[in-house]
């Protein structure tokens, strides 16, 4: 079967409790549930410019990842394209400065997927601990729904494994 041309990188380091939001959630993604056409789901932990061919090689980037929006634990919000750099001009850990330079990399390298998606989820803790908190992992089943609802945006069909 043929590619979709659509990445979903997981971001985060799972050593610090929900700041590993987006490394879950793609874990999740990979075994709940069969895409097609296929997509590549990547844990892109808290890599920076080792991302680059993901978003050379792909039409579509979806990203999942931990951000302070400034709101209740649990809120997601989807960002699109320009709004994504605009978002990290404050950064919520370390690896968001590695997702700020591979933004702008793209842009001196003229290199411009068709979209790029960040659905991104407000953190409760981000303490030493492998364990997402309990109020995120309420949320999950709902931020789930919301990636397979823009993946069929994208013409991605999914079913549960």
């Amino acid at each position: 079967m043929p590619g979709s041309g659509v990445a979903v990188l997981g971001l985060g380091n799972v050593l610090m409790q929900d700041e590993g939001i987006g490394v879950h959630l793609v874990n999740m993604l990979a075994t709940k549930y069969e895409f097609d056409p296929a997509i590549q789901l990547i844990d892109g932990g808290t890599t920076g410019t080792d991302l680059l061919p993901y978003f050379d090689s792909n039409e579509r980037i979806m990203i999942l990842d931990a951000v302070d929006f400034g709101k209740k634990a649990g809120h997601v919000e989807v960002l699109r394209n320009d709004e994504i750099l605009a978002r990290f001009k404050s950064k919520l850990s370390l690896h968001h400065l590695g997702l700020s330079d591979v933004l702008s990399t793209l842009q001196l390298l003229e290199i411009k997927p068709e979209e790029i998606c960040l659905i991104g989820m407000q953190p409760a803790s981000m303490e030493l601990d492998l364990a997402l908190s309990e109020s995120i992992r309420l949320h999950l089943e709902n931020t789930l729904e919301i990636i397979l609802a823009e993946l069929k945006k994208w013409e991605i069909s999914w079913k549960r494994k």
